[in-house]
């Protein structure tokens, strides 16, 4: 996959993390999303078990690239 930004090729891989939440606010001392904001990725609990999720990273611009079509959201 070439990288949207710079053209360089990207290389396949994977982002290792425990809770993730990708949100339209900044999250100061939980990662749970209330009811008022939305959220486009949202991945376990915290502590419980590591998530593994499939990205493509630019060696170039260090930029990461995620599809997060198949996990937790409310996005319309």
């Amino acid at each position: 996959m070439k990288c949207p930004f710079c053209g360089a090729e990207m290389m396949h891989g994977y982002l290792n993390c425990g809770m993730t939440l990708w949100s339209t606010r900044r999250h100061k001392l939980s990662l749970q999303p209330d009811d008022k904001e939305t959220y486009a990725l949202q991945l376990g609990m915290a502590m419980v078990s590591p998530h593994h999720i499939e990205s493509d990273c630019c060696p170039n611009c260090k930029r990461i690239i995620i599809d997060g079509s198949g996990y937790k959201n409310n996005m319309h």
